[in-house]
């Protein structure tokens, strides 16, 4: 009997936590290509992947942060970041095969339902992405335009 308590009690909060998801389709996305390396939830790997639970949602509410966010979802990002006096050095793939729209998903899932904190951001929109895709750039490129962002947030 226990156990039967036990396994209603899990799917109860399995149900709860899929209903508390505002961006499914970004979930889905999420949990097949980035979850890998950062992690169910997106608590990240250390040494490898950062966490994406705190960043993305500050990132988002700022013009110059939102730009970075998809930069690095369409061109990857390789090279040494350190996060909280935390190193990660990893080589993030170029997602640019996603569909814009799945890209936008995807952050959406990211900033609003991984990060507590979203500042005033708004959803990421297909065009916001497709604009960003006009201008490439290789993974370095992107990770010395975070190590700018995060200067000029005072990150």
């Amino acid at each position: 009997m226990s156990a039967l308590l036990a396994l209603s009690a899990s799917i109860v909060s399995a149900h709860a936590l899929a209903q508390s998801v505002q961006y499914a389709s970004g979930k889905g996305i999420f949990d097949t290509k980035c979850a890998v390396c950062h992690q169910a939830g997106g608590k990240g790997q250390d040494g490898l992947a950062p966490p994406l639970t705190q960043l993305p949602g500050r990132y988002a509410g700022d013009a110059a942060g939102r730009r970075q966010l998809g930069l690095t979802v369409l061109n990857g990002m390789f090279g040494a970041i350190t996060i909280k006096d935390k190193t990660y050095n990893f080589k993030m793939p170029s997602f640019a095969s996603a569909s814009d729209e799945e890209l936008a998903s995807v952050l959406n899932y990211v900033v609003f339902d991984l990060n507590a904190k979203h500042d005033k951001a708004k959803p990421f929109t297909a065009a916001e992405i497709k604009t960003l895709r006009a201008a490439p750039m290789d993974g370095a490129q992107v990770r010395e335009n975070r190590a700018a962002l995060i200067k000029s947030l005072g990150l």
